[in-house]
């Protein structure tokens, strides 16, 4: 059931130090679930459970010592009551089940002084009971790490008897022999379980901490402390930070502190608007964020063209001293893009400069004038069958005159022209793509179960269902 839940939320607490830009919270919810899960599973995995061969010597009176081994042991039936499962404030979480009934079947041969002899068994065991607190903590890399921190397990009676050889005369021993199996058992239950427990690490030790999402940008999001532990819940703080592949540098803003409160689904994933805002540090500083403008590149129905031509009612000298050629724009950002989450409501910012060339005959180029521009877009996100969805408006765009080789000139009636253009072309195609929506992430085992998406103050969250399906 462990392993399943790991698998399962594995992406990924407030203490003393960084705040994240990641967080994620699993609920008691999501526990009860994994038990449901987790019960499935072993219905099916002790079905044809085989059990490992076992040598040894046990003393019978009056016979003395008798060496013995039994293999080919497999479960043939078995009752499994609804286990018990939650979590143990600041230390993991606490497994327990009991009343569990196992019926075995195996081989046993046996060796004393000069007789050989074999045959087969049925144990049954009876009151099966274990108690076990799974650790959970972090490594230095980041990764989640488990353990066994402690463990209970006891049989409560068992029966076994004996079939073919010389199995009347075990069976007359019987009470002796159950005894002794029974202190076995006992005695290896526990170190059975912290074996399976504490061989879960490798595979956790797999677990990406980061994501190449481009060739120009990664996402890291390892643990940046231990997970903090509940009564109900489990956080998990995550670094949640992009970073430019080729142009490395820490993001200059410390993310906002942000709980998460969605008690009523299974998982919560909260983004923190530092970390979005990460994201435009890395694409800018990775130079990336900047295009060139051709003439070619302007839809044909514009009335505006690149050319000094078009350009004469906005720069009256442009066409004066370059008449009739074309024209290119190299547009770039100037500082990084800002995101702003506010509840139900996302601003997003741009800042950027249009550096505007002619192209001379001879295909030099000639700059001309470069503007400073500023542009605020709002956006309000919803869920739609399991897609991202919303809608985009634009707050506002200024240009700004930043240096002109032609002499000073108003930017206004240009200002006017970009946000007609906004408004005609690009909004109209980014509404369009935003309504058919994005889908979130599943896999073919895991699927989201009615998500909510919530904009808050400094944070959007996601807080949803799940539904596993091997």
């Amino acid at each position: 059931m462990w392993l399943y839940l790991i698998t399962l939320l594995a992406i990924p607490h407030h203490a003393l130090g960084a705040n994240p830009g990641l967080e994620s919270v699993i609920t008691q919810k999501a526990l009860e679930y994994a038990k449901q899960v987790g019960a499935s599973l072993a219905q099916e995995k002790l079905g044809g459970l085989t059990i490992p061969d076992m040598t040894g010597s046990i003393s019978i009176s009056p016979f003395g010592k008798v060496d013995y081994s039994v293999s080919g042991m497999h479960v043939v039936n078995f009752n499994l009551p609804e286990p018990v499962v939650g979590f143990a404030e600041e230390a993991g979480i606490k497994i327990g089940i009991s009343g569990m009934n196992v019926a075995i079947n195996g081989n046993w041969r046996d060796h004393y002084q000069l007789i050989r002899d074999s045959g087969s068994f049925d144990l049954a065991v009876y009151g099966l009971a274990v108690s076990v607190l799974v650790g959970v903590g972090s490594d230095s890399t980041g990764r989640l790490t488990v353990s066994s921190a402690n463990c209970d397990a006891s049989v409560g009676d068992l029966e076994v008897t004996f079939h073919g050889g010389t199995s009347w005369l075990y069976n007359l021993f019987k009470k002796i022999i159950q005894g002794l199996v029974h202190e076995q058992l006992n005695s290896k239950l526990c170190p059975m379980i912290s074996e399976y427990i504490d061989g879960l690490e490798p595979l956790l030790q797999k677990i990406n901490v980061s994501y190449q999402y481009d060739p120009y940008v990664v996402f890291e999001f390892p643990l940046i402390h231990p997970p903090a532990i509940g009564a109900s819940n489990m956080e998990f703080d995550c670094k949640g930070e992009f970073y430019s592949v080729e142009h490395r540098g820490e993001f200059p803003f410390t993310p906002e502190q942000f709980q998460l409160h969605d008690q009523n689904r299974m998982v919560s994933l909260g983004l923190s608007q530092s970390s979005a805002n990460s994201a435009g540090f890395a694409y800018h500083s990775a130079g990336i964020l900047r295009i060139r403008l051709t003439d070619s590149m302007i839809p044909k129905v514009s009335p505006i063209r690149l050319n000094t031509t078009s350009f004469e009612s906005f720069v009256p000298e442009l066409p004066k001293r370059y008449p009739g050629m074309l024209m290119l724009v190299d547009l770039f950002t100037s500082q990084q893009p800002l995101i702003t989450f506010q509840p139900d409501n996302v601003t997003a910012q741009a800042f950027g400069a249009a550096k505007v060339y002619v192209i001379l005959p001879n295909t030099t180029l000639a700059p001309v004038f470069v503007l400073d521009i500023c542009a605020s877009f709002s956006a309000k996100l919803f869920m739609s069958d399991l897609k991202l969805t919303g809608f985009m408006t634009l707050n506002n765009v200024s240009l700004n005159l930043a240096s002109s080789e032609l002499g000073p000139f108003q930017t206004k009636s240009m200002e006017n022209v970009i946000r007609a253009g906004i408004h005609l072309a690009v909004l109209p195609e980014v509404n369009a793509k935003l309504k058919s929506g994005f889908p979130l992430p599943a896999t073919p085992e895991v699927s989201l179960v009615n998500p909510v998406l919530k904009v808050n103050q400094g944070f959007v969250m996601l807080a949803t269902d799940v539904s596993y399906s091997p």
